[in-house]
């Protein structure tokens, strides 16, 4: 496909003979291939689990809590658009969506690279990488290919860079709402994965390479990280003279301005990472991003504030998901919190979404069971239901009386009234009362 004239493009993406790789099956790519598969494309997904693989080509979805997931994975794995397989094809298109991680405050993006290394016969082919990764990563992994194959990045195939832009439960929701990034290496890769998007994006936003596309991406998330530092501190701030952050923030926020997020614990799988990319990439060209830095260590320091305000040994942890009123339990804030209390308290998870999982530590679905004989309870995930708690029927069942708010969510007054101490994270608590 990339051999061919810019006419010939277009017309093999309209007709729909464009065939397509997606390279991992997780919460980016599988909705990605199926959006793409849905969109008419002969689309492929590729994952080394062979379990996860059995489960697509069932068309079952293995994330029950992706909106509109599970319906189009059975209409498009039974109309024959969506396979799934372990081995790697390359296609016209080949899409990279395979995790990255953070391991000790540095990049771990091997699996990236392990498809490079894995790629054979690319000429003619386009690949364009959406996992998260640090500036010039993309260049790199074009190196990796020709080195191999002996084919070359602008002369024999194609490289583009296009940052996933999507929040979990409502990635279907998101990749066609948010207008989709294009760093192409050159014009031809930019071209050829701009027009393969615009068949679901409602925009496309072409960059003057991928090293801009790859910065915007990490951007995107440091910016909102050092947003919520800035909140947090201005919370111990208030704390410190026992003022309500809410309303110091709903104040200052009245001025057109000022956009101060709500402070708190950072969770899930973007915020607390994508600054790492940058700063490590960054320091070895001999710059430190000094800002970047100190938001990251601040909002890391919240968690052990919020444990400083626990008393008691019996202490329930309300909210396990990351985000409210969703089951995702993957990344979240709330693991944290669990990690940091253990060790001088016994520590119990109630989260109205729990199921069947196990994990490390306690888990109670009953409400007033987890409820029971608690010294503490903190206030983690704000899903919904928690706001209709009956606060007379709780006193009665705790064995202490200290509710612990990290997100601002209950009336302080209304728990004092019903004999209860309220602590929150940059709120008027019992202490100054």
């Amino acid at each position: 496909m990339y051999l061919l004239s810019n006419e010939e493009i277009k017309e093999k993406v309209k007709n729909r003979v464009a065939k397509i790789s997606v390279i991992g099956l997780g919460r980016v790519g599988l909705p990605l291939a199926a959006t793409l598969a849905d969109r008419g494309f002969d689309t492929l997904g590729i994952d080394i689990n062979e379990g996860l693989v059995k489960t697509i080509n069932a068309g079952e979805s293995p994330f029950e809590d992706e909106v509109g997931l599970a319906d189009l994975l059975k209409r498009t794995v039974a109309e024959g658009k969506l396979v799934a397989t372990v081995s790697l094809e390359e296609r016209d298109l080949n899409v990279i969506t395979v995790p990255t991680l953070i391991k000790e405050e540095e990049p771990d993006i091997d699996a990236v690279f392990a498809v490079a290394n894995a790629i054979k016969a690319p000429q003619g082919k386009v690949f364009s990488l959406e996992s998260t990764v640090p500036p010039l990563t993309t260049e790199r992994f074009g190196e990796i290919v020709a080195e191999n194959t002996g084919y070359k990045p602008r002369k024999d195939f194609g490289m583009a860079y296009s940052p996933e832009r999507i929040q979990a439960p409502q990635v279907l929701r998101d990749l066609r709402t948010y207008p989709k990034i294009v760093g192409g290496m050159d014009e031809k890769s930019g071209f050829i994965v701009s027009e393969i998007y615009s068949c679901f994006a409602p925009s496309i936003i072409r960059v003057s390479s991928p090293v801009v596309a790859e910065i915007d991406k990490i951007t995107e998330n440091a910016q909102r990280d050092v947003n919520i530092a800035f909140a947090n501190e201005l919370a111990r701030i208030c704390e410190v003279y026992g003022v309500d952050v809410y309303e110091v923030i709903k104040t200052a926020n009245s001025q057109p301005y000022c956009n101060i997020l709500n402070p708190g614990l950072v969770g899930g799988h973007c915020i607390p990472m994508d600054p790492y990319y940058i700063l490590s990439a960054v320091e070895q060209r001999g710059y430190t991003a000094n800002l970047i830095k100190e938001a990251r260590r601040l909002n890391e320091a919240m968690v052990e504030h919020v444990a400083g305000m626990v008393e008691g040994d019996r202490v329930v942890i309300l909210g396990l998901s990351f985000k409210p009123d969703i089951k995702t339990f993957e990344n979240t804030h709330t693991l944290k919190l669990i990690d940091a209390l253990k060790a001088a308290h016994e520590v119990v998870v109630h989260d109205p979404f729990l199921d069947e999982e196990v994990f490390e530590f306690e888990v109670e679905k009953d409400f007033y069971k987890a409820v029971e004989g608690a010294d503490c309870i903190v206030l983690s995930t704000a899903h919904s239901v928690y706001k209709k708690m009956d606060w007379k029927e709780l006193k009665k069942r705790m064995r202490g009386d200290l509710i612990v708010d990290v997100r601002g969510f209950f009336d302080a007054d209304d728990v004092e009234a019903n004999g209860l101490k309220y602590k929150g994270v940059g709120r008027v608590f019992s202490g100054f009362r």
